[in-house]
């Protein structure tokens, strides 16, 4: 079993194929259905973050890749949630 950093690296790695893969088929919803998923994405990497910093050898370079995720999706966040507010 992999333990470590070996198995960040795997969770990041993985996590950022299954967020691309739903930034990329989420073209096709609505507004309002993509502003709420990148919301929930919001909340749940800033509830991972809180979480992953309690433990003593946590990586700061993955705290930091966190971060950047959520400053960059709230980007679009942004963008979806002012279309939908001139759509509406």
């Amino acid at each position: 079993m992999l333990q470590g950093i070996p198995l960040l690296v795997l969770i990041l790695f993985v996590s950022t194929i299954a967020v691309s893969a739903l930034t990329w088929s989420m073209r096709r919803w609505s507004l309002r259905a993509q502003f709420l998923v990148l919301l929930g994405l919001g909340v749940f990497i800033g509830f991972l973050f809180l979480t992953l910093v309690q433990f003593p050898d946590f990586p700061h370079w993955l705290g930091i890749s966190l971060i950047v995720i959520v400053f960059v999706a709230s980007q679009f966040g942004l963008r979806i949630f002012l279309r939908s507010l001139k759509k509406e």
